[in-house]
């Protein structure tokens, strides 16, 4: 028996729930990048409106060992897809150091309910941490995830790109959610300049 116009009008928001979502399903993926032509297209998307610098070439950090505090390895691929605010610093964790570590925490704590989408590393190149600045890692910063890696390694990733780091120039790298270095920033940036870039990254990505 065909159904009436009443009952049928009743379906009518179900299905354009059903419609609506599988649209924001499907443009999220279409959105995910998957190489660096997709990649680049997802950060054409911030346009002139990005605050940070565009990582030119991007870098893959897959490419490079690292190990947790334990020596266990680290592996990029085995974590749960996140964007991911990356610190390389070598030797001391001075000033310039720690006030990345501050702004990278109020960033992610003002990013509110998208918070979870998003993990800061320490990435130390240098000799092991002591035994204070894990102490203060650990009373400051206790959900930083803290690796270890080879400076040199790291150097030949970014080499020829347009980040110019070093282990007297800090930086702040913004990693995809497959693991790839995408941008970068200085001292210069200001905190709110990051979490303008989180978030229109974050709004034009789909949940992994």
């Amino acid at each position: 028996m065909n159904e009436t116009p009443s009952k049928m009008t009743s379906k009518l928001p179900l299905i354009l729930i059903i419609v609506i979502t599988i649209a924001v399903m499907l443009s999220g993926f279409l959105l995910m990048p998957t190489d660096d032509g997709e990649r680049n297209r997802l950060l054409s998307i911030l346009g002139t409106s990005n605050r940070g610098a565009l990582l030119q070439p991007v870098v893959s950090m897959a490419d490079m060992p690292l190990t947790d505090q334990q020596g266990d390895p680290w592996l990029w691929q085995e974590q749960a897809p996140k964007w991911r605010l990356l610190l390389p610093f070598v030797g001391e964790c001075q000033e310039a150091c720690r006030e990345f570590l501050y702004i990278s925490r109020q960033v992610h704590v003002r990013l509110d309910k998208k918070s979870q989408r998003v993990k800061r590393v320490f990435l130390n190149l240098g000799a092991p941490l002591d035994a204070e600045m894990q102490e203060f890692l650990s009373r400051e910063h206790p959900y930083l995830a803290v690796v270890q890696g080879d400076e040199a390694t790291f150097l030949s990733l970014i080499a020829g790109g347009n980040s110019l780091w070093s282990a007297s120039d800090s930086r702040l790298f913004v990693v995809d959610q497959q693991g790839v270095a995408m941008m970068y920033y200085t001292p210069e940036h200001e905190g709110s300049d990051l979490l303008r870039d989180l978030k229109h990254l974050i709004k034009f990505s789909p949940e992994l």
